[in-house]
């Protein structure tokens, strides 16, 4: 099992989209894809506070958000289950043909990446860390192309332009409505006080 999920970690870095039909090729049910999707974010949500833990954040960056576990936790969860489902039900929209479960699966995949990938960045910061620094950035914009990829096989879109398209509205959007939400809420937990 280690073996395999080694393979599919340096194949998804490799080849994005030959590492998602390896992943469509292996469904699980939606109740094990939720299991793997929490799990993953749970790993993460540990990997950022013994990053903070490690190297705390300067005062004026340090908000409820990201200094409350479970906080932490449901805002990282909610958005990215939210994705999930605006990842399919966008796909769908503009012809897609994927599996809600195979996205599940796909993004809680990414999720344990993410969780290796921070780990050894963490590592890194100790000893590197100018190198650290610019690795953190350079992943950020190549798990963008890998997610791309994944959509844009998963749902057979056949065309990275119009899955980019696809990613970067749904991106607005859910910047958009977390903004607002965030705004409601502070709103009304002024007019509470």
């Amino acid at each position: 099992m280690k073996d395999q999920l080694s393979a599919l970690f340096w194949l998804t870095i490799r080849d994005p989209a030959e590492a998602a039909l390896a992943i469509m090729s292996r469904p699980v049910a939606r109740q094990i894809g939720w299991m793997i999707l929490f799990l993953g974010i749970l790993l993460n949500v540990f990997a950022h506070f013994l990053t903070l833990a490690i190297f705390p954040a300067p005062e004026e960056f340090a908000t409820p958000l990201l200094n409350a576990p479970f906080l932490y936790a449901f805002a990282m969860g909610g958005g990215l289950i939210v994705l999930i489902f605006a990842f399919f039900w966008g796909g769908r929209a503009i012809g897609g043909r994927g599996r809600f479960d195979d996205l599940l699966l796909a993004m809680g995949w990414l999720q344990y990446m993410r969780f290796v990938v921070q780990m050894f960045v963490l590592i890194l910061m100790v000893l590197l860390p100018n190198f650290a620094l610019l690795l953190s950035l350079g992943v950020g914009l190549y798990s963008i192309w890998i997610v791309l990829h994944f959509v844009n096989v998963i749902h057979g879109i056949g065309s990275l332009g119009k899955t980019f398209v696809l990613l970067l509205f749904t991106s607005l959007g859910l910047v958009l409505g977390m903004t607002m939400l965030l705004s409601l809420t502070a709103a009304t937990a002024i007019g509470m006080s």
